[in-house]
């Protein structure tokens, strides 16, 4: 790849993951009963491997999160040679393996927009990527307390079919997180007891603050857009 090119993809890299997060998303809720299951794992593993490069700058976290992103990946495409038994296991793993991965990038693109103190279209950009990957985190974090704890949700008996899915599973249970952090609500996924309520709450609380951060990047862009003209004079 030219060097040109890779420099351009380095200036719009919030950009560019922007772009793989809402097409993942759209493939992750299209393909839902899983009959497409392998077109939303290939999809998921360029999607891992462009957060890893994008996010992760400092060698010691780009080779942590490398060998969890490994974990996630050969769990993900592992099980299509395993017993149908392995399933629960495989997947309680798996959702673990992707929270850490999430959460660590959430944490780092956080760390990064509290060290620039300019806000800039990619500073904004940045900040929805963060947006929608702790979403995507919270999706996990649910679909753990769910294998551990079915009893702890009440899901409608419309979408109960999607829970018997690996595939199904996470879509459903990324349109409830995205619903915990924009705090709208459902009745058709409803905490009903630890630890689902815990999660509710806590991942209300944090799409709360999350976006107090994402408007403040829009308002500091704004700012800084009107300052230029009075700087060039």
């Amino acid at each position: 790849m030219p060097g040109g090119t890779i420099a351009a993809l380095r200036q719009h890299k919030h950009a560019v993951l922007l772009g793989l997060l809402l097409v993942a998303l759209a493939i992750e809720t299209i393909n839902a009963h899983g009959a497409h299951g392998f077109r939303t794992d290939a999809f998921r593993t360029i999607l891992g491997l462009a957060t890893w490069f994008i996010a992760f700058n400092r060698p010691r976290e780009r080779v942590v999160m490398g060998a969890v992103l490994v974990v996630t990946m050969a769990i993900s495409w592992g099980r299509y040679f395993t017993p149908g038994g392995l399933d629960h296991p495989l997947s309680l793993a798996n959702q673990t393996a992707q929270a850490v991965f999430l959460w660590g990038a959430v944490c780092v693109i956080l760390r990064d927009l509290f060290r620039t103190p300019v806000a800039g279209a990619e500073n904004v950009l940045g900040a929805i990527c963060g947006y929608m990957i702790a979403g995507d985190a919270w999706a996990r974090m649910n679909a753990i307390a769910y294998l551990v704890v079915p009893s702890s949700y009440s899901i409608a008996p419309e979408v109960t079919a999607l829970l018997h899915d690996w595939h199904g599973r996470v879509a459903l249970f990324t349109y409830y997180a995205f619903a915990q952090m924009l705090t709208i609500g459902y009745s058709d996924v409803t905490p009903v007891r630890a630890p689902a309520t815990t999660l509710s709450l806590f991942a209300t609380l944090f799409g709360v603050f999350y976006t107090a951060i994402v408007v403040s990047q829009f308002v500091g862009l704004a700012q800084s857009g009107q300052r230029q003209p009075l700087d060039t004079e």
